[in-house]
């Protein structure tokens, strides 16, 4: 990384952030601050040489970002920087100290933005730089009588360590405002070793690290024992042999620090008591959280040794060989006034357990904060409730012994393991065991996850293996360990996490093992089966994939959905909802269902919502997985059986729900029976479906509703239409037939009347559908088979189908009924029968013509024209010849009645290349030659449009063809070359180029040339920009000669654009052109808009250093230059032009100006600004004032602003529409409209007022944006190099 140049001196120290910023100081007294790459963002001098560097961050309020902005930096250990790189404004600090302190030796960054600072006298300070409090003292201490070399501070153990006079003292920090130092924290060392030179702690704070000038080096090494207990998630462990830390490991915070007077053999926490203990004695502590400390609430000695001590928020349960004492941690009031209160306290004073004596042991004992729960060697499990003080349940599974119980916080569920290794999930609630699914036997202690209520880890010597218990799913309770997935199959194979050596579990939080090591470092291990499953992580496909089905297995359906979401598989949703109905999550399942739109499944499961009835539930997702057999069983428990029934018969299981329905339905066995009738008609297996459909019927009672009664008489409907159905199919005709006729069901009509069509018996069927209503298929059965027209006739009023409307006109134009035949063709849409009738048989020609006009028909069209032409319209009959499609027949009849013009206009561009070339011969052989060549270019005949447009020229300049005057000549001219540039650039052929070329500038023939402009226009076609260009210049000039010259910058102007927009190279010339002309018509802008006479004035100046090229206007521009420079006191120019105007053309100078200029040319300075004095000057004495200057926006030199070439790299730089100087990087626009570039703040109140100057286009100024970082190099990409502008 290239660092160079940033210091003149040699670097002396720096330091890096975790942001990648590099700070840097040097012996010339300069703080730098780098990127990683090495560019420069900041620097600020410095007062002294400074002498070390860190980055850290200050303290603040309410912000969590943890990223180092803050740099201090100790300048020649008389002051310390603070600067913050995010808030320059009011940084840096500098913070001083007392003489009496002498200079800083070292300094290290703590905490929440506390410093921690040593100086040479030995003493030692820490400063908040917290805004409200920087740079005050928190605290001091004096570690060192003489003198202080080092100090570094501890995070692991809050703990702060110096060295001076050959001792190192270490200190207490966890009390920020009250360092403490003690005696036996100090050790000496012997002189020997040389002056004692720097301090460094390990990351563990286990060994800490001294070297001396001389090169040796002091090694401290601390042990202490791995002794630990958790309560929720606070952990209690030793930090010194007499000294215990309660830490939480959520927060990452301490709650307390303890000190103890015993090296204790054991310890235990609760929700808000200590103990530690050695042999028959224990001393309980009380937590103080506010202070973050505890105070001895009671001392005990039990008379047999203590094994283990467990805590609830009162009381403690004091395992001892087999026994256990349970008695309040704090003594009672024994001056208690109370009597209530003191009895309530007798009571609860102690109580051991068992209760009787006896050969029962206690093998395990456990406290939640309302019980107390015991397992013993008989197999029994006792909850004692600590508010009622007595057994409020116990549990016996067998004989077999309770080896260990694991309560979840709450009590609400307890793992217990016996002795045959076999563990199960205990619910006191409802007193029911679920057993653990493949339980390892060498597990040895399970540990409830503190974050997820069903979630517990096994832990053994090996490994930790994670357990997932939902005591709600589709089987009752289940508990099982989490298996890996291959792919995205579930297998057999336990996912488990191997346990580092030496790691001992304590508890378990959101899937990280909190472990303590020998060391007494608490480092987590994380879970396999939790690794990655949280949303906050970046995770890869495959990784989003496997944290999905994790997240699966552990239950965590929520955080499923989330990875779901951004896998965006089908396969993962269908898991997903799955999994949420086999534990019963409806709402989720609902949630899933909608996103793979299943609607019907939506539907289904919205209707479960509110089953509150476990067997409902569970009867209605098993019928959802298709296990209806088991969806039968839940719901024959249920308190509502008929659904089986109702799922039966919803499946169609015929022979089931018939079965059922004898038991819980019999009102219903003929709705079942009529339904399965339908099911075997479809099959085909009519007797059984005649059989059915007759039990089916059933005998209506008088009494019963009239709701009932109109349902049963649909229901014997149905009944007697499948009878009539069967009685056909079987062969009975005459009785189906009656049967149908005498129903008033139209579905029943309809139905038999399909079967009569399938016997082909017509008249039965006819009549069936027209007792129906189906009027469609009783008409075309009247009309194609019976042929009983009349009848079909009635029936006609309710047909909308132009199937049939001509089915019925043919049959009635077959018996001479033309005008009923017609009226129905015309209800059927058929165009073509109906033209056909109206011509030949109504003789209505006029309707024919509009009929065919509208509906574009061949065949009818085909037709009128035949009679147009029998009837002497020729006209006519070319249109309807077009609309047949019979365009030669129609050319030959325009080409014989000359007609030609109106079967031209009439084709339009819906014809052929040949319909176009006949047209183009046509005209040639009548010499309408321009006529004809547009026919030819249409036919992509370039050469033959070529000719023909050269010949109407010819034609037209020889006065042969007629016309009224000789402007309607000129203009057929323009026309017929303008036409004639268009094909030879479509052609693209080099002949016809030449051919063109040659034509325009009478290279073969002794004629003038013609107008330049047909050259440029023809070169521009061409794509020949470079010879275009060349000719746009010739006409350019020859323009700006005669005094046009918006016009000349106007053909310039799209020039340059024509040359831009196909990637073509600006000559220099037309650039330059451009320029002048430019300069000129920006002069009045300048004046009149933005009222700037000294722009005005210069690049009036620019024009009258070229004033040979504006012949036409010589005087007027000279004497605008001189005008605007004597206004903008430029005395020498307009010195200089005034006299050159008196010299060459005095007499045509204005007479309103001719005085002024006059008196300026006699007397130099009359009127100069400068002559204050009114003294006599001569021509020696006048000066123009100095032009500004402006960096070259390539290499940055200075350079006079309307000078557009760069003295130093040459290059021609880029000048602004507006002003006409040249551009400058840190004002750079340009025009929304043309992309030219301007200035930003004069192109903007100039477009306030007109439109742009090079476009002329009107700007909004909302569109007009200032460019930043511009690259001057792009505004030239196209631009060839340019002589010198002058």
């Amino acid at each position: 990384m290239p660092t160079m140049g940033k210091h003149t001196k040699r670097i002396s120290c720096g330091a890096w952030s975790n942001t990648g910023k590099l700070a840097l100081g040097g012996d010339d007294k300069q703080l730098t601050i780098n990127n990683s790459d090495g560019d420069l963002i900041d620097s600020t001098p410095l007062k002294f040489e400074p002498s070390s560097i860190q980055f850290a961050r200050m303290k603040a309020e309410g912000k969590s970002n943890d990223n180092e902005t803050t740099i201090s930096v100790n300048m020649g250990g008389k002051t310390l920087l603070l600067y913050d790189c995010n808030e320059t404004e009011n940084c840096p600090y500098e913070l001083a100290f007392l003489p009496k302190y002498g200079t800083i030796v070292a300094y290290r960054w703590f905490g929440d933005g506390y410093i921690l600072i040593g100086f040479s006298t030995g003493h030692v300070i820490v400063i908040s730089t917290h805004l409200k409090e920087i740079g005050q003292e928190v605290s001091y201490v004096v570690p060192h009588s003489e003198h202080l070399s080092d100090l570094t501070y501890c995070p692991a153990l809050q703990k702060g360590a110096s060295i001076g006079d050959n001792c190192v003292q270490i200190f207490n920090m966890d009390e920020i405002s009250n360092i403490k130092t003690r005696e036996s924290d100090k050790y000496d060392l012997d002189n020997e070793y040389g002056a004692l030179r720097r301090v460094e702690w390990t990351d563990d704070g286990q060994i800490l690290t001294v070297s001396s000038k001389n090169g040796n080096i002091h090694t401290f090494l601390t042990r202490i024992p791995v002794m630990h207990d958790s309560y929720g998630t606070q952990i209690l462990y030793l930090t010194s042999l007499r000294e215990m830390c309660i830490r939480d490991v959520v927060t990452e915070s301490d709650v307390a620090k303890i000190a103890v007077e015993i090296e204790p053999t054991f310890v235990s926490l609760g929700p808000e008591h200590c103990a530690v203990g050695m042999n028959n004695c224990v001393w309980y502590y009380s937590i103080q959280r506010p202070t973050k400390s505890a105070k001895i609430a009671s001392q005990r000695s039990y008379l047999k040794s203590v094994d283990y001590v467990k805590l609830s928020t009162s009381y403690t349960a004091v395992m001892c060989e087999g026994k256990v004492t349970l008695h309040p941690i704090n003594q009672p009031d024994q001056n208690s006034e109370s009597g209530l209160d003191h009895q309530q306290d007798e009571r609860k004073q102690q109580k051991m357990f068992p209760e009787k004596e006896g050969d029962v042991l206690i093998t395990t004992v456990a406290m939640t904060p309302k019980f107390m729960l015991y397992g013993t060697n008989y197999g029994s499990i006792v909850h004692f409730s600590l508010e009622d003080w007595t057994v409020v349940s116990e549990y016996r599974s067998t004989s077999i012994g309770i080896r260990s119980v694991f309560p979840n916080p709450v009590g609400t569920r307890t793992v217990f393991i016996d002795d045959t290794n076999e563990a199960y999930v205990y619910s006191p609630v409802n007193d029911s065991t679920c057993k653990v699914d493949r339980f390892s036997v060498d597990t040895s202690r399970i540990m409830w996850d503190t974050s997820d209520w069903g979630t517990f880890i096994g832990a053994d010597s090996r490994q930790f293996t994670t357990y997932v218990y939902a005591p709600n799913t589709r089987w009752g309770a289940k508990c099982g360990p989490v298996c890996k997935h291959q792919g995205k199959t579930l297998t057999d194979e336990i996912r488990t996490t191997e346990k580092p050596f030496g790691f001992i579990p304590i508890l378990v939080h959101n899937g990280g093992v909190i472990c303590q090591m020998p060391s007494g470092t608490m480092p987590v291990v994380q879970l396999q089966t939790h690794q990655n499953v949280s949303l906050s992580h970046r995770l890869s496909g495959d990784q989003v994939f496997n944290a999905f089905y994790l997240n699966l297995s552990l239950h965590k359906l929520e955080t499923a959905w989330q990875f779901a979401q951004q896998l965006s598989s089908n396969e993962c949703w269908y898991a997903l909802g799955d999994k949420a109905l086999h534990l019963l999550d409806i709402q989720l399942a609902i949630r899933v269902y909608r996103v793979v739109q299943q609607p019907a499944m939506v539907i289904a499961l919205d209707q479960l919502l509110h089953i509150s009835e476990r067997s409902l539930l569970l009867g209605h997702v098993a019928m959802l997985f298709k296990n209806f057999n088991e969806a039968q069983n839940h719901f024959m428990k249920s308190s509502c059986p008929i659904l089986a029934l109702e799922m039966r018969r919803d499946l169609m299981h015929w022979n089931e729900a018939l079965e059922l329905s004898e038991k819980l339905s019999p009102e219903s066995v003929p709705h079942i029976s009529r339904e399965y009738a339908s099911q075997l008609e479809f099959r085909g297996e009519h007797q059984q479906a005649l059989e059915m459909f007759q039990k089916g019927i059933v005998q209506i009672d008088e009494s019963c509703s009239e709701q009932n009664r109109r349902s049963l008489i649909q229901h014997n409907e149905h009944c007697q239409a499948g009878i009539a159905r069967i009685t056909i199919r079987m062969g009975d005709i005459s009785r189906g037939f009656q049967i149908a006729m005498q129903n008033d069901s139209p579905t029943m009509s309809i139905e038999c009347a399909q079967i009569f069509e399938e016997l082909k018996q017509w008249t039965e069927a006819a009549q069936l559908y027209e007792r129906a209503h189906n009027y469609d298929l009783a008409t075309q059965i009247y009309i194609t088979q019976t042929k009983n027209l009349k009848a079909a006739a009635t029936l006609m009023p309710h047909i909308n189908s132009h199937k049939i409307q001509g089915l019925y006109a043919a049959a009635k134009e077959r018996e001479g009924a033309y005008q009923e035949a017609n009226d129905a063709y015309a209800k059927a849409e058929d165009w073509d029968n109906v033209v056909r009738l109206t011509v030949e048989k109504l003789n209505d020609i006029s309707s024919a013509y509009e009929i065919v006009r509208r509906t574009k028909s061949a065949e009818a069209a085909a037709l009128v024209a035949k009679y147009c032409r029998k009837d002497g319209n020729p006209e006519t009959a070319i249109e309807f010849l077009l609309l047949a499609k019979k365009t030669d027949e129609a050319f030959e009849l325009a080409s014989s009645t000359k007609n030609m013009e109106a079967y031209s206009t009439i084709l339009g561009t819906n014809g052929t290349v040949e319909n176009y070339l006949s047209i183009a011969d046509y005209y040639e052989g009548r010499s309408d030659f321009s006529t004809a060549a547009d026919y030819y270019f249409r036919c992509q005949r370039y050469d033959k449009a070529l000719q023909k447009y050269l010949e109407a020229v010819a034609a037209l300049e020889a006065g042969m063809v007629r016309s009224t005057d000789a402007a309607d000549v000129e203009k057929k001219i323009d026309r017929c070359l303008n036409s004639a540039i268009t094909v030879v650039g479509e052609a693209k052929s080099d002949k016809l180029s030449t051919q063109m070329i040659k034509y325009l500038t009478a290279e073969d023939v002794d004629e003038a040339p013609r107008d330049p402009k047909y050259l440029f226009s023809l070169y521009m076609a061409l794509g020949k920009y470079e010879k275009g260009s060349d000719q746009a210049i010739i006409i350019a000039r020859t323009e700006r000669e005669m005094g046009h010259y918006r016009v000349a910058h106007r053909l310039l102007f799209q020039t340059y654009k024509d040359l831009e927009k196909h990637g073509m190279n600006v000559p220099s010339e037309l650039r330059w052109n451009l320029m002048l002309l430019h300069s000129y018509l920006i002069a009045k802008p300048l004046m009149k808009t933005l009222n700037n006479h000294n722009l005005a004035a210069r690049m009036l100046i620019r024009v009258a250093k070229n004033i040979p090229k504006f012949p036409k206007h010589i005087t007027q521009i000279l004497t605008s230059c001189v005008t605007e420079c004597n206004k903008a006191g430029f005395d020498k120019s307009a010195f200089t032009y005034a006299k050159q105007l008196v010299t060459t053309d005095r007499k045509e100078i204005p007479e309103k100006h001719r005085k002024r200029i006059d008196t300026i040319v006699r007397k130099p300075g009359y009127y100069s600004k400068n002559n204050v004095e009114n003294k006599r000057m001569t021509e020696a004495d006048l000066t123009d004032p100095p032009e500004p200057v402006g960096p070259c926006p390539f290499c940055s030199v200075s350079v006079p602003l309307t000078m557009l070439d760069c003295p130093r790299c040459k290059n021609n730089i880029p000048y602004c529409i507006s002003t006409g100087q040249h551009m400058l990087l840190e004002s750079w626009t340009c025009c929304p409209s043309c992309r030219f570039p301007s200035l930003y703040e004069p192109f903007t109140q100039l477009i306030k007022e007109e439109p742009c100057p090079m476009c002329e286009e009107t700007i909004d100024l909302k569109d007009v944006k200032k460019i930043a970082n511009p690259d001057p190099r792009q505004w030239l990409s196209n631009v060839q190099s340019t002589p010198s502008s002058g």
